[in-house]
């Protein structure tokens, strides 16, 4: 690949793996793994904006890059590339992402996204995902429900050619953090979104969903009951086919509307669902990732249900001190620094923050590095924090 992007050694990957395998089964490893979550803040670092360069994905993907050359990453939790293909969308009528003014964020205008009506559960409840293909994205994506196919298919192709220039950057991204040895540690093919999620995120959207779970409860769970039936049929591969797997397993779970539901409907709406789906592969020795959102302290101690090791929590809002007093000798805490110190904070204030955590959470294991949230934009971080911080925690972390 050009732009000097240096292949990583074997025994490099290997040491990492070693690192996250004992880290997140409560042994001391070599070293913390060290890791952060990023979208577009990269090319702030790199001083460009994301339209300057995205005519050219080697251009693109070298750029985005560019902030490994000063941070060491030992991991990103899941595959660390552009999430947006907002030009793709445009080209099939749809206004629901778009690239923000300062050039180079790409944000979700949910005001523009299309949703199943009130009086539709019981036509979804048929057959979910033939209303979500069939239905409901026609809806999403207007130029694709023409009366005119020729105008349709026109329409699609310039989006599968927006849609190719956007998957080769990725492509080229997740090469060059190979090269780097950035390990992706969600790597087993099991995903759990739990079907309220669905309905939150891609159905009835935030407002409907909660207004929903109050006025018509019992719709929702039958379309819950059916989303979940369809979901446990399309995972690809049985629990005794990872039991056969060597090494660290990592599958993915992550919340949205769970954090604005009471204990009470947490516990009916994701977390039934989920010992359901995800135990039988935590007993074949698969880890769940799970990406935290908002504040969850009040349902965290129902993860000692699960079996001990089996969760790597990612935090937001809550205190890692408090969650540690909680689930800290059962579950992985991925966690860190929060993303406002790094941004509003001194450098010294930072570094005695991250050595606080490296002294309260490392001993023993069940604890890997990461900051509270994304980076998505040019002002969500101070570069010298992030540089000295990362910088500290790869040092601080050795044995």
């Amino acid at each position: 690949m050009k732009g000097g992007f240096r292949l990583a050694s074997l025994s490099l990957v290997q040491e990492t793996q070693q690192n996250l395998w004992d880290a997140t089964n409560f042994r001391e490893p070599k070293k913390v793994p060290v890791g952060m979550e990023f979208t577009y803040w990269p090319f702030s670092y790199a001083g460009v904006t994301y339209k300057e360069v995205a005519h050219d994905p080697q251009l693109t993907a070298e750029k985005y890059l560019q902030f490994l050359d000063d941070i060491h990453l030992d991991y990103t939790w899941g595959m660390a590339s552009l999430p947006n293909p907002y030009k793709a969308f445009q080209a099939l009528g749809s206004n629901s992402f778009f690239l923000a003014n300062d050039q180079t964020t790409v944000a979700h205008n949910q005001t523009a996204d299309v949703y199943m009506e009130d009086d539709e559960y019981d036509e979804f409840s048929k057959d979910p995902y033939y209303f979500i293909n069939e239905i409901l994205l026609k809806r999403k994506l207007p130029k694709l429900d023409q009366g005119r196919k020729e105008a349709a298919y026109g329409a699609l192709r310039q989006s599968m050619l927006e849609f190719r220039h956007f998957d080769l950057t990725n492509e080229l991204i997740l090469q060059g953090l190979a090269e780097r040895a950035v390990y992706t540690l969600v790597n087993a093919p099991i995903v759990f979104n739990s079907p309220l999620k669905l309905l939150f995120d891609k159905v009835r959207g935030m407002k409907n969903t909660l207004i929903d779970l109050r006025r018509r409860p019992d719709k929702v769970r039958a379309a819950c009951a059916q989303l979940l039936a369809a979901d446990k049929a399309a995972i690809p591969l049985k629990p005794e086919d990872l039991a056969k797997m060597p090494g660290l397993k990592v599958g993915l779970t992550g919340y949205h509307v769970e954090c604005f539901l009471s204990g009470k409907q947490f516990d009916e709406f994701f977390m039934k669902p989920f010992l359901e789906v995800c135990e039988p592969y935590m007993q074949a020795g698969v880890k769940f990732f799970l990406k935290g959102e908002g504040k969850f302290l009040n349902t965290i101690e129902r993860y000692r249900q699960t079996p001990k090791g089996s969760m790597i929590i990612m935090l937001e809002e809550d205190d890692p001190f408090e969650v540690h007093k909680l689930v800290g000798d059962w579950c992985t805490l991925a966690t860190g620094i929060s993303a406002s110190l790094l941004k509003y904070g001194t450098k010294q204030q930072c570094i005695d923050y991250v050595k606080k955590c490296y002294d309260t959470f490392a001993p023993g294991g069940g604890f890997i590095f990461m900051q509270d949230r994304p980076l998505l934009s040019a002002n969500d971080a101070n570069p010298e924090n992030i540089t000295a911080v990362y910088e500290f925690a790869n040092e601080y972390g050795k044995k």
